[in-house]
């Protein structure tokens, strides 16, 4: 048999992207959090081509998800269909369309072991016969019934002939896919047909394909006592405003306490004291018999920011821990469904800013880890959603290491200058949004979830799913910490920090009121947040100075880590930006906390 390419297409939170994995072996990002997943992945099976695309609802090029998967659809030999099982009336729209394309179809109904749970029953066979098409019920996140899928893609699937509704003149060279999109209006398809008028029945054509959707179902579905009185009471909960911000406010502790303490502190410092006591000298003695002590490619490699002694310590002792726990953390969240129930909630807040309740992934989670939560931004739909919540990251919120230091800091000079940072960071962080909403070309997306239902994740998937992630970062971000790390050694060889010192000591003192040793913890700030923090407490600042280098210092340029994640997801132009911008506010805010700031 030739090779064929086969393109799985589905709803959002169908299981399609599990079916994708059990299918070819391959892992791919399993999230109920639409927009997570805007790509598309390929996987080859024997000599077949098998193409996972995002979720969508029906087929137009309304959206980044549907564009892409209307242009992956285009060429594709043979399409599965994943509709979930407890929600055929709405999934089967998009079986319909793809029916009526003359697509070679075979539909996987998933979900059937939730459907057993809820008392419900799902006739395959009667869908089957309905529908002429191949139908198998299975359950991916079990393996259940993967076998006869498999059997149904070795088997001859009969193409359906395009309806005489759908058939455009043989003279325009209209695929199927392509007389449908024109029939229901697609702009693009419209340009193909040049100046002829468009039939202007998309309504109509709508109505009829939903309407035949919820008898089909009523026919083949038989409804069970549905979702249990716990779960439909904590929907309830987190979808109240006052139980959803409950739920927000635990969750940005649970993660604070996970991330911030037991992984950052006690996990990265353990991490630390083994890589300095034993591994880092023990590559140094190694690169002492290959290279001078005393020459340059031994402090390129050793030196205090070195690739190996710092570098590496970076990716082993830092990164890896906290990318691992972000992960971990991050899939618990997505499987159990809770996350867009967050969103929901929140949404009405983070559109005065600009944004939409997806932010609140990148914006909890930058209170962890900012270079991790830059990465996140990539779940909104808009690249200016996705500046303007890597600028508030990047400006405004200082991740957990720092915190606990300037936390420690201010704890010991009284509440009054402890108040004074939280309302500082709090008025920037919405003033920012705020103008940020108001300069940007554009709107925020408008924020339409499917809600899945709530769930206790997967076990199996979940470690999966962070041990692939966490390979692909360090895969992709290690190398530039290496080199990140070789160019800030660098800059001490060839005396630029030296110089940095000189430069910037007359602002420290004149400008921001502190001492010139003050640019010493600013410089280690870039190389580490909570470093610079560490370098207030040999100065012998007064309450007000430390009050001062807390905000300007939380403000000032991001970590090396997130300055290069920043500049590789935003871009060499938007990411200098951000980056200067946060030296000028963090100047500009803190020379007015120390004119103005409590005594």
């Amino acid at each position: 048999m030739p090779s064929r390419k086969i393109v799985l297409v589905g709803n959002p939170n169908v299981g399609k992207s599990v079916v994708f994995q059990k299918l070819t072996g391959r892992y791919v990002e399993v999230s109920n959090f639409p927009g997570s997943t805007v790509q598309i992945f390929e996987a080859a099976v024997g000599d077949d081509r098998i193409v996972d695309t995002p979720g969508v609802y029906g087929l137009s090029r309304l959206t980044e998800e549907e564009r892409i998967t209307v242009e992956s659809l285009a060429d594709a030999d043979l399409v599965i269909n994943v509709v979930d099982g407890t929600r055929l009336s709405r999934d089967l729209f998009l079986t319909l369309q793809l029916i009526d394309a003359g697509f070679r179809v075979i539909i996987a109904v998933n979900m059937m072991d939730a459907v057993a749970r809820e008392g419900a029953s799902v006739s395959t066979a009667l869908l089957e016969e309905k529908l002429a098409v191949p139908v198998v019920g299975l359950s991916a996140i079990q393996g259940s019934n993967i076998s006869v899928l498999k059997s149904l893609l070795a088997a001859p699937v009969a193409a359906h002939p395009l309806q005489k509704d759908w058939q455009v003149p043989a003279s325009w060279g209209f695929s199927g896919l392509e007389a449908l999109l024109w029939h229901e209006e697609d702009r693009s398809a419209a340009r193909l047909a040049g100046t002829r008028e468009i039939p202007g029945e998309r309504e109509r054509r709508y109505i009829e394909r939903r309407s035949r959707a919820d008898a089909l179902a009523a026919q083949v579905f038989s409804a069970g006592k549905g979702d249990s009185v716990w779960q439909n009471g904590l929907d309830r909960f987190l979808l109240n405003p006052w139980g959803g911000l409950a739920s927000a406010v635990l969750l940005s502790a649970l993660v604070y306490y996970f991330v911030g303490i037991v992984v950052a502190n006690t996990v990265v410092n353990f991490l630390q004291a083994v890589m300095m006591q034993w591994v880092v000298p023990f590559i140094g003695a190694g690169v002492r018999v290959l290279v001078p002590q005393s020459s340059v490619p031994y402090r390129l490699l050793m030196g205090q920011y070195g690739i190996l002694s710092a570098g590496l310590l970076y990716i082993v002792a830092l990164l890896l821990p906290l990318v691992t726990a972000f992960y971990l953390l991050l899939a618990v969240l997505e499987d159990s469904g809770y996350l867009p129930r967050l969103a929901t909630v929140l949404d009405r807040w983070f559109l005065r800013m600009g944004l939409n309740g997806r932010a609140v992934i990148p914006l909890v989670l930058g209170f962890g880890c900012v270079t991790m939560a830059t990465l996140t931004t990539r779940v909104l739909d808009t690249q200016r959603e996705r500046s303007i919540a890597t600028i508030l990251l990047a400006w405004t919120i200082p991740c957990s290491a720092q915190m606990g230091v300037i936390i420690g800091l201010l704890s010991g000079v009284g509440w009054t200058y402890a108040l004074t940072y939280v309302l500082i960071i709090t008025g920037l962080f919405v003033a920012v949004g705020s103008a940020l909403d108001r300069t940007l070309p554009g709107k925020p997306a408008p924020l339409l979830l499917d809600l899945p239902r709530l769930a206790v994740p997967s076990l199996a998937n979940v470690m999966w799913k962070t041990q692939t992630k966490v390979g692909e970062f360090l895969r992709e971000a290690g190398p530039l910490f290496i080199l990140g790390s070789g160019l800030v050694e660098l800059g001490d060889i060839c005396g630029f920090l030296p110089w940095l010192d000189r430069v910037m000591a007359p602002v420290m003192r004149y400008w921001l009121g502190l001492p010139a040793q003050a640019v010493q913890p600013f410089v280690l700030g870039f190389i580490r947040r909570d470093f610079g923090a560490a370098g207030f407490y040999q100065l012998g600042l007064t309450p007000h100075q430390i009050l001062t280098g807390a905000v300007t210092l939380t403000l000032f340029v991001p970590c090396l880590a997130s300055t290069l994640v920043i500049l590789k997801e935003r871009g060499m132009r938007t990411g200098s930006f951000i980056w200067m911008g946060s030296i000028v506010m963090a100047l500009a805010v803190g020379g007015l906390v120390a004119r103005f700031g409590p005594l």
